[in-house]
C-alpha cells in the first residue's frame, strides 16, 4: 500500500516554474486509492458499525459520521425528514441514502418545488385527468402516485408557493391525493422527505411558510455541514472526483500535488461540494500528465487570498504577551483547536499553565484536548505541576 507523503505542508500561493518540490499525495494503483493505513482503518472502523449502504457519501470527518448515524437511525422508519443545508452540501444524496436503506419497495421520485410555476406544480405533484384544462390531452400521473410504496423527495420545499402548501398538507394528512379535474381521491403510500437551504423556522415567522406544514414535514431533521466545516474530507472528495472524471475518459490524472491540496483547503467554497466537483472537472480537462498541479485549478481558487485578523493575548504571563493570526472564515472549532495547540506548544506542553492562560479548568482543557485530538498522549509530555 502506498502511503502519501506529508514532508512539507508549506507552499507558495502561486505555482512555481518547477513543481518537483511538491510532494504527491495518495497515488492510485489500478484505479484504487492507496490510503494511509491509519486513516483507512480509522474511517473503516466507524463505518463498519453502520448497517446501511452509504458508499455514495464520501468522507471520514466527525461531521459526516454524525450525518451517517442520523441516516442509519431514520432510514427504516416512516418518519418524514427535513434535510437542511447550504447549496451544494449534498441534500439529495442524503435523501437517496435514506430511501436506499428504508426497505421500501417503490422508487424515490424527486420534484424541485422551485422549478415549476404554481399553475403547473399542482398537476406535477397530483397529476391531472384528460380534459382538466386546455392542454390536458391525456391523463397525467403525478409524482405522488409514481412514488407509491416508495419515497417522494420535495427539494427546495421552502420555495413552494403559499397557495400550494395547504394542498400538500392535506395530501400528507389524508394519505390520498386528488388529480386535477378528478372526482375521486386516490390512496397513496408515500414517505415524504423534504430539503431546503432556507431557515424554515424563520419563514414561518415571516408568514411565507405555513407553520402546520412545517411541523408535519419536520418530524425529524438532518442538518448538513458546509464543506469548510468538514475540511478534512476535501482530500477524499478530490480523489473521488478525479477517479470519476478519469473513468469518464476526461483525464489520466491520478494524483495531486500538496501545493494543490493546500489551495483547495484554503478556499472558502461558497458552493460547497458542487463547486469543488466543478473545479476538479475543469482541472481534469486541462491537466497534462498524471499530477494535478495548482496551475490547472480555476483562477478564482488559485488567486484567492484569505484575509486575516490578529488577536493579541490579553492575559499577562511570565513569558510575555503573545499574538496569533487567525484567517477570517475559520470555524470556531478550528480556531479553538489552534489556540489550544499553540498555547500548549508555547508552554512546553504544560497543561496546568495552559489551562490558567486559557482561563479554563484543567478538566475542561483535558475534555477539549480529547475532543479535538490535539494532544498525542503517546508522544507528548505531561507536566502538570
Amino acid at each position: 500500500m502506498n502511503a502519501h507523503t506529508r514532508e512539507d505542508k508549506s507552499c507558495d500561493r502561486m505555482p512555481s516554474e518547477n513543481h518537483t518540490d511538491s510532494p504527491i499525495l495518495r497515488q492510485q494503483e489500478n484505479g484504487v486509492f492507496a490510503l494511509m493505513e491509519a486513516e483507512a482503518s480509522q474511517g473503516a472502523s466507524v463505518r463498519d458499525k453502520l448497517q446501511g449502504d452509504y458508499r455514495e457519501i464520501i468522507g471520514k470527518s466527525p461531521q459526516i459520521f454524525k450525518v451517517l448515524q442520523q441516516i442509519e437511525n431514520l432510514a427504516n422508519t416512516p418518519l418524514r425528514v427535513l434535510i437542511s443545508g447550504k447549496t451544494g452540501t449534498g441534500k439529495e444524496m442524503v435523501a437517496r441514502a435514506l430511501h436506499k436503506n428504508s426497505g421500501r419497495s417503490g422508487e424515490m421520485i424527486s420534484v424541485n418545488c422551485a422549478a415549476f410555476p404554481e399553475s403547473l406544480l399542482e398537476s406535477e405533484l397530483f397529476g391531472h385527468e384528460k380534459g382538466a384544462f386546455t392542454s390536458a390531452d391525456t391523463r397525467h400521473i403525478g409524482r405522488f402516485e409514481r412514488a407509491d410504496k416508495g419515497t417522494l423527495f420535495l427539494d427546495e420545499i421552502g420555495e413552494m408557493p403559499l397557495a400550494m402548501q395547504p394542498k400538500l398538507l392535506r395530501a400528507i394528512e389524508d394519505g390520498e391525493i386528488e388529480r386535477v379535474g378528478g372526482e375521486k381521491p386516490v390512496a397513496v403510500d408515500v414517505r415524504i422527505l423534504a430539503a431546503t437551504n432556507r431557515d424554515l423556522a424563520e419563514a414561518v415567522k415571516d408568514k411565507t411558510f405555513r407553520e402546520d406544514l412545517y411541523y408535519r414535514l419536520n418530524m425529524a431533521s438532518i442538518s448538513l455541514p458546509t464543506l469548510v466545516e468538514r475540511q478534512e474530507d476535501i482530500e477524499d472528495l478530490v480523489f473521488c472526483f478525479l477517479e470519476k472524471h478519469r473513468m469518464l475518459g476526461g483525464s489520466q490524472c491520478s494524483s495531486i500535488a500538496l501545493s494543490t491540496l493546500a489551495l483547495l483547503k484554503d478556499y472558502p467554497w461558497p458552493g460547497n461540494i458542487r463547486e469543488l466537483e466543478n473545479a476538479i472537472q475543469v482541472a481534469s480537462c486541462f491537466v497534462k500528465g498524471e499530477v494535478l498541479l495548482p496551475e490547472y485549478l480555476p483562477e478564482n481558487i488559485r488567486m484567492y487570498q484569505r484575509r486575516s485578523v490578529s488577536i493579541s493575548g490579553e492575559i499577562s504571563t511570565p513569558e510575555g504577551e503573545q499574538k496569533v493570526s487567525v484567517p477570517l472564515g475559520t470555524t470556531l472549532k478550528t480556531m479553538e483547536e489552534t489556540f489550544i495547540r499553540e498555547t500548549l506548544a508555547w508552554l512546553d506542553e504544560n497543561r496546568t499553565k495552559a489551562a490558567e492562560v486559557l482561563g479554563v479548568s484543567i478538566r475542561t482543557l483535558q475534555r477539549k484536548l480529547k475532543k479535538h485530538r490535539a494532544y498525542d498522549q503517546s508522544e507528548g509530555k505531561r507536566t502538570e505541576k
